[in-house]
């Protein structure tokens, strides 16, 4: 009789042979918490490894512009020693005397209005 009531004792404990119902419970609500924690790491890990290939994209990209516009701004100080050079020389002119310079001056801005007058009312329309 003494096995029978250790027997019920144990069963109203739950501490029979498999466990606990709440124990049982517990483990597999852990189990399920594991499993979706793991998923959402890999989603995780997913999206911190797009938004590195993205960061690297962006670092490259911004790389080559950063060279563009050196190369552009190189070309701008050349294009403004050009023009100092040449407001230079026409300055010399300018002061070197006579008024001959003044004709071809006027008549070379004349002649590059005609030039392009020309070019823009004699344009072709394209073909279709």
């Amino acid at each position: 009789m003494r096995n029978r009531s250790e027997m019920s004792r144990n069963r109203g404990n739950g501490s029979g042979l498999f466990g606990s119902a709440d124990q049982r419970v517990a483990d597999t609500n852990r189990r399920l918490m594991e499993q979706q924690n793991n998923g959402k790491i890999s989603a995780l890990e997913d999206q911190v490894s797009r938004l590195k290939e993205l960061t690297i994209d962006i670092n490259a990209e911004v790389e080559e512009q950063n060279r563009l516009l050196g190369d552009m701004g190189g070309e701008m100080s050349s294009a403004s020693d050009l023009l100092q050079q040449t407001l230079g020389k026409l300055g010399v002119m300018l002061n070197s005397g006579g008024s001959s310079h003044m004709v071809y001056l006027i008549g070379f801005i004349v002649f590059s209005f005609l030039v392009i007058y020309f070019i823009m009312t004699h344009k072709r329309a394209p073909t279709s």
